[in-house]
């Protein structure tokens, strides 16, 4: 239902705030969901004047949130041998959970970050964490403000392209890996002092 760019603009259209919701904690939990083609598309429905602002970006960003809540718990209290083999029937690939443990095995707790940061991996993130036991809180801080700069970069280039949507929905779906990848690095760039200073203070308070 949800894995065509057609069907899931209009699925979008059709339910607007509670698609996005719905969108963004499907795609935490196992199910393939496209962020780098939702959130470019709420983006531009921001632009356009057909939702507002304010309810769109905390429907997306409470969707996320508990999406990785619900992962986590589940991964936590339930076999990963499970997590699985249920997972696999909503198109979740072993390669990526594989890929995943191996960089928390890496970079430990900064895992939790880094991946929201990174399409395809990021949507093993919550399910990689759970199963590592990963520190509750350490989890949720740290997701999230992976999520929050993710998303903002991908809303953001839906708004700018807001006037020509139709003809860049291909686009989209074609290079939305690359597109996801360049957005966050040029808005890590453009924020990296911040940023440095941001997680030394979260990490100070861990």
């Amino acid at each position: 239902m949800f894995f065509g760019i057609d069907v899931l603009v209009s699925f979008i259209q059709q339910y607007r705030y509670i698609a996005f919701f719905i969108l963004a904690f499907l795609e935490t939990t196992l199910a393939p969901i496209p962020s780098e083609v939702v959130l470019p598309f709420a983006g531009a429905m921001i632009a356009l004047n057909l939702l507002k602002p304010v309810f769109l970006v905390t429907d997306v960003w409470l969707g996320n949130l508990l999406g990785n809540i619900f992962g986590y718990l589940v991964a936590y209290f339930v076999s990963i041998d499970v997590v699985l083999k249920y997972g696999r029937k909503l198109g979740f690939k072993m390669e990526g959970y594989m890929q995943g443990e191996k960089w928390i095995k890496k970079y430990g707790v900064p895992f939790a970050f880094i991946t929201e940061l990174l399409p395809v991996v990021r949507s093993v993130t919550s399910i990689v964490c759970g199963a590592f036991k990963m520190d509750f809180k350490k989890f949720v801080i740290l997701t999230f403000a992976g999520f929050v700069i993710w998303s903002s970069a991908l809303m953001y280039i839906g708004y700018v392209l807001a006037g020509n949507w139709q003809s860049v929905v291909s686009f989209l779906e074609n290079f939305s890996l690359y597109i996801g990848i360049a957005a966050t690095l040029v808005l890590l760039f453009i924020m990296r002092h911040w940023l440095i200073k941001l997680g030394k203070k979260i990490l100070e308070k861990l």
